[in-house]
Protein backbone atom coordinates (compact mmCIF):
# COMPACT_ATOMS: atom_id res chain seq x y z
CA UNK A 1 0.00 0.00 0.00
CA UNK A 2 1.39 3.38 -1.04
CA UNK A 3 1.46 6.59 1.03
CA UNK A 4 -1.87 8.36 0.91
CA UNK A 5 -3.89 5.20 0.28
CA UNK A 6 -6.60 3.74 2.44
CA UNK A 7 -8.10 0.27 2.48
CA UNK A 8 -11.90 0.36 2.52
CA UNK A 9 -14.22 -2.58 3.10
CA UNK A 10 -16.57 -2.31 0.15
CA UNK A 11 -20.00 -3.87 0.30
CA UNK A 12 -22.49 -4.26 -2.53
CA UNK A 13 -23.74 -0.94 -3.87
CA UNK A 14 -21.37 1.22 -1.77
CA UNK A 15 -19.36 4.03 -3.39
CA UNK A 16 -16.74 5.90 -1.31
CA UNK A 17 -17.21 9.59 -0.59
CA UNK A 18 -14.26 10.40 -2.87
CA UNK A 19 -16.47 9.69 -5.86
CA UNK A 20 -14.47 6.75 -7.18
CA UNK A 21 -16.00 5.38 -10.41
CA UNK A 22 -18.81 2.91 -9.76
CA UNK A 23 -17.82 -0.61 -10.63
CA UNK A 24 -19.91 -3.65 -11.25
CA UNK A 25 -21.39 -4.56 -7.86
CA UNK A 26 -19.50 -7.49 -6.39
CA UNK A 27 -21.40 -10.61 -5.53
CA UNK A 28 -19.94 -10.58 -2.01
CA UNK A 29 -17.92 -8.32 0.29
CA UNK A 30 -14.52 -7.33 -1.11
CA UNK A 31 -11.55 -5.27 0.03
CA UNK A 32 -10.59 -2.51 -2.42
CA UNK A 33 -7.80 0.08 -2.19
CA UNK A 34 -8.52 3.72 -3.05
CA UNK A 35 -6.19 6.72 -2.99
CA UNK A 36 -6.95 8.89 0.03
CA UNK A 37 -6.94 12.65 -0.50
CA UNK A 38 -8.04 15.61 1.60
CA UNK A 39 -11.29 15.68 -0.41
CA UNK A 40 -12.32 12.55 1.52
CA UNK A 41 -12.07 14.14 4.96
CA UNK A 42 -13.73 17.13 6.56
CA UNK A 43 -11.85 18.98 9.27
CA UNK A 44 -14.91 20.85 10.52
CA UNK A 45 -15.51 24.59 10.13
CA UNK A 46 -12.73 27.02 9.25
CA UNK A 47 -10.67 27.69 12.35
CA UNK A 48 -7.42 29.67 12.61
CA UNK A 49 -5.76 32.25 14.85
CA UNK A 50 -3.01 34.83 14.30
CA UNK A 51 -0.16 34.02 16.68
CA UNK A 52 1.82 37.10 15.73
CA UNK A 53 1.62 39.49 12.78
CA UNK A 54 1.54 37.41 9.60
CA UNK A 55 1.80 34.01 11.31
CA UNK A 56 -1.40 31.98 11.50
CA UNK A 57 -2.12 28.61 13.12
CA UNK A 58 -5.21 26.65 12.14
CA UNK A 59 -6.92 23.53 10.88
CA UNK A 60 -7.03 21.73 7.54
CA UNK A 61 -10.35 23.32 6.57
CA UNK A 62 -8.86 26.79 6.81
CA UNK A 63 -5.88 25.73 4.69
CA UNK A 64 -8.15 24.32 1.98
CA UNK A 65 -10.46 27.37 1.87
CA UNK A 66 -9.12 29.73 -0.81
CA UNK A 67 -11.45 32.66 0.07
CA UNK A 68 -10.14 32.58 3.67
CA UNK A 69 -6.52 32.52 2.49
CA UNK A 70 -7.16 35.40 0.10
CA UNK A 71 -9.02 37.45 2.70
CA UNK A 72 -6.12 37.15 5.20
CA UNK A 73 -3.42 37.65 2.53
CA UNK A 74 -1.99 34.19 3.32
CA UNK A 75 0.32 33.23 0.48
CA UNK A 76 2.41 30.53 2.19
CA UNK A 77 0.93 27.32 3.62
CA UNK A 78 2.89 24.84 5.73
CA UNK A 79 1.15 21.47 6.11
CA UNK A 80 2.12 18.93 8.79
CA UNK A 81 -0.33 16.12 8.27
CA UNK A 82 -0.73 12.52 7.19
CA UNK A 83 -1.62 13.49 3.62
CA UNK A 84 -1.30 16.67 1.53
CA UNK A 85 -3.90 19.32 0.77
CA UNK A 86 -6.21 19.02 -2.28
CA UNK A 87 -4.82 19.93 -5.69
CA UNK A 88 -6.75 23.21 -5.89
CA UNK A 89 -4.46 24.44 -3.07
CA UNK A 90 -1.15 22.72 -3.83
CA UNK A 91 -1.28 23.67 -7.53
CA UNK A 92 -2.45 27.24 -6.98
CA UNK A 93 0.20 29.53 -8.57
CA UNK A 94 -0.39 32.25 -5.97
CA UNK A 95 0.54 30.02 -3.04
CA UNK A 96 3.85 28.73 -1.74
CA UNK A 97 3.14 25.32 -0.23
CA UNK A 98 5.33 23.04 1.87
CA UNK A 99 4.21 19.58 3.00
CA UNK A 100 5.66 17.41 5.80
CA UNK A 101 4.12 14.00 6.28
CA UNK A 102 3.69 13.30 9.99
CA UNK A 103 1.28 11.54 12.32
CA UNK A 104 0.16 12.82 15.70
CA UNK A 105 1.94 10.14 17.76
CA UNK A 106 4.63 10.65 20.42
CA UNK A 107 7.24 8.67 18.46
CA UNK A 108 6.94 10.87 15.37
CA UNK A 109 10.26 12.60 14.65
CA UNK A 110 9.32 16.25 14.22
CA UNK A 111 12.49 17.75 15.64
CA UNK A 112 14.43 16.90 12.48
CA UNK A 113 12.17 19.35 10.59
CA UNK A 114 12.43 22.28 13.01
CA UNK A 115 15.30 24.09 11.30
CA UNK A 116 13.67 23.67 7.88
CA UNK A 117 10.21 24.82 9.02
CA UNK A 118 11.69 27.75 10.94
CA UNK A 119 13.43 28.87 7.76
CA UNK A 120 10.22 28.50 5.73
CA UNK A 121 8.22 30.62 8.17
CA UNK A 122 10.95 33.25 8.58
CA UNK A 123 11.59 33.63 4.84
CA UNK A 124 7.86 33.88 4.09
CA UNK A 125 7.40 36.65 6.66
CA UNK A 126 10.50 38.49 5.45
CA UNK A 127 8.97 38.50 1.96
CA UNK A 128 5.71 39.84 3.45
CA UNK A 129 3.91 36.62 2.66
CA UNK A 130 1.52 35.78 5.49
CA UNK A 131 1.93 32.12 6.41
CA UNK A 132 -0.54 29.53 7.73
CA UNK A 133 0.80 26.53 9.61
CA UNK A 134 -1.74 23.75 9.97
CA UNK A 135 -2.29 20.05 10.68
CA UNK A 136 -5.74 18.46 10.97
CA UNK A 137 -7.15 20.34 13.95
CA UNK A 138 -4.33 22.83 14.56
CA UNK A 139 -3.74 21.52 18.08
CA UNK A 140 -0.67 19.26 18.24
CA UNK A 141 1.55 18.85 15.16
CA UNK A 142 1.25 22.33 13.68
CA UNK A 143 1.27 23.86 17.17
CA UNK A 144 4.60 22.11 17.80
CA UNK A 145 6.06 23.68 14.64
CA UNK A 146 4.85 27.16 15.61
CA UNK A 147 6.15 26.79 19.17
CA UNK A 148 9.56 25.73 17.80
CA UNK A 149 9.60 28.88 15.64
CA UNK A 150 8.68 31.12 18.60
CA UNK A 151 11.29 29.44 20.79
CA UNK A 152 14.00 29.99 18.20
CA UNK A 153 13.01 33.56 17.33
CA UNK A 154 12.84 34.83 20.90
CA UNK A 155 15.18 32.28 22.56
CA UNK A 156 12.44 31.14 24.91
CA UNK A 157 12.01 27.96 26.92
CA UNK A 158 9.27 25.54 25.92
CA UNK A 159 6.95 26.67 28.71
CA UNK A 160 7.35 30.36 27.88
CA UNK A 161 6.78 29.77 24.15
CA UNK A 162 3.75 27.56 24.84
CA UNK A 163 2.11 30.27 26.95
CA UNK A 164 2.81 32.83 24.24
CA UNK A 165 1.10 30.69 21.60
CA UNK A 166 -1.73 29.71 23.96
CA UNK A 167 -2.51 33.34 24.62
CA UNK A 168 -3.57 33.56 20.97
CA UNK A 169 -4.97 30.05 20.44
CA UNK A 170 -6.07 28.64 23.78
CA UNK A 171 -6.50 24.95 22.92
CA UNK A 172 -3.06 24.15 21.46
CA UNK A 173 -1.46 21.12 23.12
CA UNK A 174 1.45 19.13 21.62
CA UNK A 175 1.48 15.44 22.52
CA UNK A 176 4.03 14.30 25.17
CA UNK A 177 6.56 13.15 22.58
CA UNK A 178 6.51 16.53 20.83
CA UNK A 179 6.89 18.32 24.17
CA UNK A 180 10.08 16.36 24.88
CA UNK A 181 11.39 17.19 21.41
CA UNK A 182 10.74 20.89 21.95
CA UNK A 183 12.56 20.80 25.29
CA UNK A 184 15.45 18.97 23.64
CA UNK A 185 15.51 21.67 20.93
CA UNK A 186 15.95 24.26 23.68
CA UNK A 187 18.75 22.25 25.32
CA UNK A 188 20.59 22.12 21.96
CA UNK A 189 20.36 25.92 21.69
CA UNK A 190 17.64 25.84 19.01
CA UNK A 191 19.57 23.80 16.47
CA UNK A 192 20.17 20.13 15.77
CA UNK A 193 23.40 19.00 17.44
CA UNK A 194 24.18 15.39 16.38
CA UNK A 195 26.82 15.16 19.14
CA UNK A 196 24.40 16.04 21.93
CA UNK A 197 24.00 12.96 24.13
CA UNK A 198 20.29 13.51 24.71
CA UNK A 199 19.74 13.82 20.97
CA UNK A 200 21.69 10.59 20.40
CA UNK A 201 19.44 8.81 22.90
CA UNK A 202 16.34 10.25 21.24
CA UNK A 203 17.45 8.96 17.83
CA UNK A 204 18.36 5.58 19.32
CA UNK A 205 14.90 5.17 20.84
CA UNK A 206 13.28 6.02 17.52
CA UNK A 207 15.50 3.45 15.81
CA UNK A 208 14.67 0.88 18.50
CA UNK A 209 10.98 1.45 17.89
CA UNK A 210 11.53 0.63 14.22
CA UNK A 211 13.63 -2.43 15.06
CA UNK A 212 10.84 -3.74 17.26
CA UNK A 213 8.47 -3.60 14.29
CA UNK A 214 10.80 -4.77 11.53
CA UNK A 215 12.93 -7.21 13.62
CA UNK A 216 16.03 -5.64 12.09
CA UNK A 217 17.56 -2.17 11.72
CA UNK A 218 15.84 -0.37 8.81
CA UNK A 219 17.89 1.51 6.23
CA UNK A 220 16.40 4.87 7.26
CA UNK A 221 17.81 4.39 10.79
CA UNK A 222 21.39 3.55 9.82
CA UNK A 223 22.55 7.01 10.88
CA UNK A 224 22.47 5.92 14.55
CA UNK A 225 25.33 3.46 13.88
CA UNK A 226 28.63 5.30 14.22
CA UNK A 227 31.85 4.51 12.31
CA UNK A 228 34.31 1.94 13.61
CA UNK A 229 36.69 3.92 15.87
CA UNK A 230 39.59 1.60 14.98
CA UNK A 231 39.84 2.61 11.32
CA UNK A 232 42.26 5.22 10.08
CA UNK A 233 41.32 8.77 11.04
CA UNK A 234 42.97 12.11 10.37
CA UNK A 235 42.19 13.44 13.84
CA UNK A 236 41.69 10.43 16.12
CA UNK A 237 40.36 10.92 19.61
CA UNK A 238 43.01 10.79 22.35
CA UNK A 239 40.91 8.73 24.77
CA UNK A 240 39.83 5.27 23.66
CA UNK A 241 38.60 1.98 25.06
CA UNK A 242 40.38 -1.15 23.87
CA UNK A 243 39.85 -4.88 24.05
CA UNK A 244 41.87 -5.94 27.06
CA UNK A 245 43.07 -9.11 25.30
CA UNK A 246 44.18 -7.91 21.85
CA UNK A 247 44.29 -4.09 22.35
CA UNK A 248 41.96 -3.42 19.46
CA UNK A 249 40.20 -0.05 19.79
CA UNK A 250 36.46 -0.71 20.24
CA UNK A 251 35.14 2.71 21.35
CA UNK A 252 36.13 6.30 21.96
CA UNK A 253 35.16 8.54 24.84
CA UNK A 254 32.63 10.37 22.64
CA UNK A 255 30.90 7.04 21.86
CA UNK A 256 29.98 6.52 25.52
CA UNK A 257 26.44 7.24 26.68
CA UNK A 258 26.58 8.06 30.36
CA UNK A 259 23.89 7.80 33.01
CA UNK A 260 23.56 8.92 36.61
CA UNK A 261 24.06 6.45 39.41
CA UNK A 262 21.03 5.54 41.47
CA UNK A 263 20.77 7.34 44.85
CA UNK A 264 22.72 5.74 47.75
CA UNK A 265 19.49 4.48 49.34
CA UNK A 266 18.68 2.50 46.22
CA UNK A 267 19.79 -1.11 46.52
CA UNK A 268 22.10 -2.11 43.65
CA UNK A 269 20.60 -4.51 41.20
CA UNK A 270 21.59 -8.13 41.61
CA UNK A 271 22.49 -8.81 38.06
CA UNK A 272 20.46 -11.40 36.32
CA UNK A 273 19.04 -11.88 32.89
CA UNK A 274 16.47 -9.13 33.37
CA UNK A 275 14.87 -9.76 29.97
CA UNK A 276 14.42 -13.49 30.47
CA UNK A 277 14.41 -15.90 27.58
CA UNK A 278 13.94 -13.10 25.06
CA UNK A 279 17.63 -12.23 25.37
CA UNK A 280 18.66 -15.71 24.38
CA UNK A 281 21.13 -15.89 27.25
CA UNK A 282 21.28 -18.37 30.10
CA UNK A 283 21.00 -17.21 33.68
CA UNK A 284 24.44 -18.62 34.45
CA UNK A 285 25.96 -16.49 31.70
CA UNK A 286 25.08 -13.03 33.01
CA UNK A 287 26.77 -10.09 31.36
CA UNK A 288 27.80 -7.91 34.25
CA UNK A 289 31.41 -7.22 35.03
CA UNK A 290 31.29 -9.38 38.14
CA UNK A 291 29.89 -12.45 36.39
CA UNK A 292 32.16 -12.14 33.36
CA UNK A 293 35.12 -11.84 35.70
CA UNK A 294 34.16 -15.12 37.33
CA UNK A 295 33.72 -16.83 33.99
CA UNK A 296 36.99 -15.64 32.50
CA UNK A 297 39.16 -15.42 35.59
CA UNK A 298 39.63 -11.65 35.32
CA UNK A 299 39.14 -9.50 38.40
CA UNK A 300 36.94 -6.44 37.95
CA UNK A 301 38.82 -3.24 37.18
CA UNK A 302 39.35 -1.15 40.27
CA UNK A 303 38.85 -4.13 42.64
CA UNK A 304 41.41 -5.10 45.27
CA UNK A 305 41.94 -8.46 43.60
CA UNK A 306 42.47 -6.85 40.22
CA UNK A 307 44.97 -4.33 41.58
CA UNK A 308 46.90 -7.02 43.42
CA UNK A 309 47.00 -9.26 40.39
CA UNK A 310 48.26 -6.44 38.18
CA UNK A 311 50.96 -5.52 40.70
CA UNK A 312 52.11 -9.11 41.03
CA UNK A 313 52.25 -9.55 37.29
CA UNK A 314 54.24 -6.35 36.88
CA UNK A 315 56.72 -7.29 39.59
CA UNK A 316 57.21 -10.72 38.08
CA UNK A 317 57.93 -9.27 34.66
CA UNK A 318 60.33 -6.73 36.07
CA UNK A 319 62.25 -9.34 38.09
CA UNK A 320 62.52 -11.72 35.15
CA UNK A 321 63.81 -9.08 32.74
CA UNK A 322 65.58 -6.79 35.12
CA UNK A 323 68.96 -7.46 33.67
CA UNK A 324 68.13 -7.39 29.96
CA UNK A 325 65.06 -5.27 29.23
CA UNK A 326 63.27 -6.59 26.14
CA UNK A 327 61.18 -4.65 23.64
CA UNK A 328 58.03 -6.50 24.75
CA UNK A 329 58.68 -5.46 28.35
CA UNK A 330 59.10 -1.81 27.37
CA UNK A 331 55.94 -1.98 25.30
CA UNK A 332 54.03 -3.48 28.22
CA UNK A 333 55.26 -0.75 30.55
CA UNK A 334 54.19 1.94 28.07
CA UNK A 335 50.79 0.29 27.75
CA UNK A 336 50.29 0.19 31.50
CA UNK A 337 51.31 3.82 31.88
CA UNK A 338 48.63 4.79 29.38
CA UNK A 339 45.85 3.00 31.24
CA UNK A 340 44.14 4.98 33.96
CA UNK A 341 40.82 3.25 34.37
CA UNK A 342 40.86 3.62 38.16
CA UNK A 343 41.41 7.36 37.92
CA UNK A 344 38.74 7.65 35.23
CA UNK A 345 36.30 5.67 37.34
CA UNK A 346 36.93 7.78 40.45
CA UNK A 347 36.45 10.95 38.41
CA UNK A 348 33.19 9.67 36.97
CA UNK A 349 31.85 8.54 40.33
CA UNK A 350 32.71 11.94 41.82
CA UNK A 351 30.43 13.53 39.20
CA UNK A 352 27.67 11.04 39.95
CA UNK A 353 28.19 9.24 36.64
CA UNK A 354 28.02 5.46 36.75
CA UNK A 355 31.09 3.61 35.44
CA UNK A 356 30.12 0.05 36.33
CA UNK A 357 29.26 -0.66 32.69
CA UNK A 358 30.25 1.23 29.52
CA UNK A 359 27.07 1.93 27.56
CA UNK A 360 27.92 3.11 24.04
CA UNK A 361 26.38 4.13 20.76
CA UNK A 362 25.97 1.27 18.28
CA UNK A 363 29.21 0.99 16.28
CA UNK A 364 29.91 -0.37 12.81
CA UNK A 365 32.02 -3.29 14.08
CA UNK A 366 28.97 -4.62 15.97
CA UNK A 367 27.74 -6.54 12.92
CA UNK A 368 25.05 -8.53 14.72
CA UNK A 369 23.08 -5.40 15.62
CA UNK A 370 21.96 -4.96 12.01
CA UNK A 371 19.91 -8.15 11.78
CA UNK A 372 19.19 -9.17 15.39
CA UNK A 373 17.16 -7.53 18.12
CA UNK A 374 19.51 -8.67 20.91
CA UNK A 375 22.69 -10.66 21.36
CA UNK A 376 26.32 -10.55 22.40
CA UNK A 377 29.15 -8.30 21.28
CA UNK A 378 32.45 -9.93 20.35
CA UNK A 379 35.78 -8.28 19.62
CA UNK A 380 36.10 -8.23 15.81
CA UNK A 381 39.80 -9.11 16.07
CA UNK A 382 40.18 -11.79 18.76
CA UNK A 383 36.45 -12.71 19.12
CA UNK A 384 36.48 -12.49 22.92
CA UNK A 385 33.12 -11.51 24.35
CA UNK A 386 33.07 -7.81 25.25
CA UNK A 387 29.43 -7.21 26.18
CA UNK A 388 25.89 -7.40 24.83
CA UNK A 389 23.16 -5.40 23.12
CA UNK A 390 19.38 -5.23 23.21
CA UNK A 391 17.26 -3.09 20.89
CA UNK A 392 13.85 -4.05 22.25
CA UNK A 393 14.05 -4.28 26.03
CA UNK A 394 15.66 -2.28 28.80
CA UNK A 395 18.92 -3.57 30.28
CA UNK A 396 19.54 -3.06 33.98
CA UNK A 397 22.92 -1.65 34.98
CA UNK A 398 24.44 -3.01 38.23
CA UNK A 399 23.79 0.43 39.75
CA UNK A 400 20.06 -0.10 39.26
CA UNK A 401 19.46 2.21 36.27
CA UNK A 402 17.56 0.76 33.32
CA UNK A 403 18.90 1.67 29.87
CA UNK A 404 16.95 1.29 26.62
CA UNK A 405 18.11 0.45 24.03
CA UNK A 406 21.42 -0.85 25.35
CA UNK A 407 24.83 -1.49 23.78
CA UNK A 408 27.41 -2.06 26.46
CA UNK A 409 30.99 -3.12 27.06
CA UNK A 410 32.09 -4.75 30.30
CA UNK A 411 34.98 -2.91 32.04
CA UNK A 412 36.77 -6.17 32.93
CA UNK A 413 36.97 -6.95 29.21
CA UNK A 414 38.08 -3.51 28.08
CA UNK A 415 40.66 -0.95 29.12
CA UNK A 416 40.69 2.83 29.14
CA UNK A 417 43.71 4.25 27.32
CA UNK A 418 45.16 7.65 26.48
CA UNK A 419 47.47 6.25 23.81
CA UNK A 420 46.29 7.34 20.37
CA UNK A 421 46.03 4.02 18.57
CA UNK A 422 43.00 4.46 16.35
CA UNK A 423 45.19 5.93 13.63
CA UNK A 424 45.91 2.46 12.38
CA UNK A 425 43.60 0.11 10.57
CA UNK A 426 42.66 -2.89 12.70
CA UNK A 427 41.21 -5.85 10.87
Amino acid sequence: MHEGEIVIKKVQGHVPKSGAPREKPPTKDATITYRLTRDDISGGPVNLDEIEPGLWLGNVTAAADLPTLEKLAIRSVLTIDSCPLPAHVTENPGLRVKYIQASDVPREDLIKHFEDTNNFIRESLEEERNVLVHCYFGVSRSATIVIAYIMNKYKLTYDAALQRVKSKRRFVMPNPGFINQLKLFSIMNYRIDPQNEKYKLFRLKLAADNVRKAKRLPVNCMDVVKPDPAVTQETPEPIVYRCRKCRRVVATKSNLLTHKQKPPGHSPAKHHNSFGDVAGLNDDESDTEQQLSKEDGVAPSGSAEGTAADSAATEEKVSCKESVPSMSHVTEQMRRSSISSDQSQRSSEKDGICSKIYFTEPLAWMTDIFHNTQGRLYCPKCTVKLGSFNWVMATKCPCGAEIYPAFYLVPSKTEYSTVVQNVQVTV
